[in-house]
């Protein structure tokens, strides 16, 4: 019999058809003259979205660990391959460069895959909830400023299509951002010819819509319906042979929740993507 307190969570109770998961807390009574237990007192409770969160988080867990040993593998194996030849002066200077390029790429990609898992985070534990009257304005003016050069990089147009005097929006200002910076990144990266374009304009009931347009490679409709899991990549061979973390519009949809608003996708395999969603506007006082 039970000496003291205990507790499980491993039992299961099929309820209106409905599978649940269980915790368990008994107790055994006993009366005060008594040498065997008298009786339990059980307690159980509803454990189910508990568990199934804890699931998830094992599976995120496993997942992050296998998508990370990948890069992690190919930058030691570069770098300790370099180490080897550098010691030898029969090696071209051209093998060291592109061993420590390959290293280079990797550790970006980790970067960019750190900034993902930090950016969901943040969101999912609310600690950059706080919204703040952002312009507009001056936020397109800050990402052009940043993603110009990259885009010069490929000879690829880089457009503002902004109406004047768009006002504010009060939102938490690293979730609208990131947002943007993942629609933009996307676009650049998976564009040859052409160019990008961020779009911002008055939408209805008092909206401000916001739009991130290319001319890429588009995307097929049975891609659309996997783009917000986490880790999915496309098997389009132009998709694999770019160095995406398969996160970036997985945290923009959970942003986006955040944010309260919808993204939307107007996407043709070969003919560009635009990425799109509105946010109220801050009401203009009237002097």
């Amino acid at each position: 019999s039970a000496k003291t307190t205990q507790y499980r969570d491993d039992l299961t109770a099929r309820i209106s058809n409905e599978s649940i998961r269980l915790g368990a807390t008994y107790s055994p009574i006993r009366s005060t003259n008594s040498v065997s237990d008298d009786g339990y007192v059980i307690i159980l409770r509803d454990i189910t979205k508990q568990k199934s969160l804890d699931d998830e988080r094992d599976e995120f867990i496993s997942v992050v660990s296998h998508e990370l040993r990948t890069p992690i593998t190919i930058a030691e194996g570069s770098l300790s391959n370099v180490s080897l030849m550098i010691k030898r002066p029969d090696i071209p200077k051209e093998r060291l460069i592109n061993g420590i390029s390959t290293a280079h790429e990797q550790i970006i990609f980790l970067a960019r895959m750190v900034n993902d898992l930090s950016t969901l985070s943040r969101a999912e534990r609310g600690v950059a909830d706080e919204p703040e009257n952002i312009d507009v304005q001056s936020l397109i003016d800050e990402l052009y400023a940043e993603y110009a050069p990259q885009a010069a990089d490929k000879s690829l147009t880089f457009d503002i299509d902004i109406a004047p005097q768009i006002g504010q929006v009060s939102q938490s200002r690293l979730y609208l951002k990131e947002i943007l910076q993942n629609f933009i990144t996307n676009a650049i990266r998976y564009t040859e010819k052409g160019g990008v374009t961020i779009i911002v304009k008055p939408g209805e009931n008092d909206t401000i819509n916001f739009a991130v347009k290319d001319t890429g490679i588009g995307i097929s409709r049975s891609d659309q319906a996997h783009l917000y899991q986490k880790f999915w990549r496309s098997e389009d061979y132009r998709t694999r042979e770019t160095s995406g973390t398969g996160l970036g519009l997985y945290v923009v949809a959970k942003l986006a929740l955040k944010l309260k608003t919808e993204i939307k996708l107007k996407s043709r395999l070969n003919h560009g993507s635009t990425f799109s969603f509105s946010l109220p506007a801050v009401k203009k006082i009237k002097s």
